[in-house]
């Protein structure tokens, strides 16, 4: 699944600085975020079928941590320039983030939050009082 994180990576800059240049009324994640949260889904229906559930957990605690790491290291080097730009990153985060808290995995945070990381905490960061608006 590293691999394929970051494959879609690369093109995550490109993906940004559209977003920069063009007013933008597309409300659906970007051709980042729904394609990787698709693979990450067909992952756990093909394993959740062949593996024990402690093994399915196994993998995706893993899968949690290289997402939370490796995505909000990439949105960290991101330039967001427009209010459009902004939303739009923020419903990538948001869209991912839903991906990350269905995965099984038996990582809860002192929050009661499932599968939470770093990526929720650049989110509060970037975001701050707009988290949970």
């Amino acid at each position: 699944m590293r691999e394929r994180l970051l494959f879609h990576l690369r093109g995550l800059p490109q993906i940004i600085e559209g977003w920069n240049r063009t007013e933008d009324d597309d409300t659906q994640p970007s051709q980042f975020a729904r394609p990787l949260t698709k693979e990450v889904g067909y992952l756990q229906r093909v394993l959740s079928r062949i593996l024990h559930e402690a093994d399915v957990q196994a993998i995706f605690r893993q899968v949690v941590v290289i997402f939370h790491a490796q995505i909000s290291e990439a949105y960290s080097r991101t330039e967001i320039r427009t209010p459009q730009a902004k939303s739009r990153l923020y419903r990538d985060i948001q869209h991912i983030l839903g991906c990350i808290r269905s995965l099984p995995s038996d990582s809860v945070s002192s929050f009661d939050i499932p599968n939470w990381g770093q990526l929720d905490e650049f989110l509060a960061q970037r975001f701050g009082d707009e988290v949970g608006s």
